[in-house]
């Protein structure tokens, strides 16, 4: 049963989320229940064409921001158990909120080169190639491990013109190759799995916010130097707290000019009112997962 009294965490959160007092209260109980995580799988190259998956799924046609090739199962339905998932490689299978945050790259063109920098364990990149096939693609991961999972998911899933590698965001700074597409699904302190009823003690706490904020500038600050001129750059992160998102990329325009943050028609009823640049959050309370963050960047 939950308590009765939000924590203090909770309350600083909402704040400074500015929520009102019936949204702070919906993500609250989000938080607290753990049920708010849905399930969505992504077409990948393999599927065959006019695939449809074999099992029921969600009638989405009012959902102007899903992005193509993702179906969403009812309630019940186990994608993961079929052949097509398991053998063939049909589909991946991933949180829906994940392809809310891919959705910006509806008003991104055709990139002829693209890096996922921080890709395992590979949805972001399987999103991308459901919209964008670029001509070269590399899915980054510093860890080894999680680099290994990555692979294995790109080779069962045959993502064609990918480069698997292993560098660090200062490292591919230094490189000098620079590509017309980046992808920076951010290390955060991952509050959204709270609401998928996910163990991760401290993650409200400021400690582990002002440290990942941190973190993510300095990602972004090499990540930049990686964008052709008129390229563009994905920013996303599984949590709520402003100072890991908004106040992230207002760090980031405000130390290069020549970026701009783009409006993206698709995610405008989902447009932060925190700062004034397009900027996109999805809480539990939309019912479309437990949340996330995602802002597009213009190299002009």
């Amino acid at each position: 049963m939950m308590p009765e009294s939000p924590s203090h965490a909770e309350l600083r959160l909402c704040k400074r989320l500015q929520l009102s007092d019936a949204s702070a209260a919906s993500l609250i109980a989000a938080m607290r229940a753990g049920a708010s995580s849905r399930q969505a799988v992504v077409l990948t190259p393999l599927a065959p064409q006019d695939y449809v998956p074999p099992f029921a799924c969600v009638d989405t046609t009012a959902w102007g921001w899903l992005p193509p090739a993702v179906f969403v199962p009812v309630e019940g339905e186990k994608p993961t158990a079929h052949a097509d998932y398991r053998e063939k490689g049909y589909y991946y299978s991933l949180d829906l909120s994940s392809c809310w945050e891919s959705a910006a790259l509806a008003v991104v063109p055709q990139p002829g080169s693209s890096l996922d920098m921080c890709a395992a364990p590979g949805g972001k990149t399987m999103l991308m190639a459901a919209r964008h096939l670029p001509q070269h693609h590399v899915a980054n991961e510093v860890s080894p491990s999680r680099r290994g999972i990555l692979r294995q998911n790109l080779e069962h899933c045959g993502v064609p013109n990918t480069e698997v590698t292993g560098l660090r965001p200062d490292q591919w700074g230094a490189a000098g190759q620079v590509f017309d597409l980046l992808l920076v699904d951010a290390p955060c302190s991952g509050q959204s799995l709270l609401a998928k009823g996910i163990r991760n003690p401290g993650c409200l706490g400021a400690s582990m916010v002002n440290g990942n904020a941190k973190r993510q500038k300095g990602i972004l600050l090499a990540a930049v130097r990686c964008v052709a001129p008129g390229g563009h750059l994905l920013y996303t992160t599984c949590t709520y707290d402003p100072d890991e998102n908004e106040k992230v990329i207002a760090y980031i325009l405000k130390r290069m000019p020549s970026w701009r943050a783009v409006e993206v028609p698709e995610l405008a009823p989902f447009r932060s009112a925190l700062v004034d640049f397009p900027a996109y959050r999805l809480l539990p309370e939309h019912g479309f997962g437990a949340g996330g963050f995602c802002c597009l960047l213009k190299n002009t």
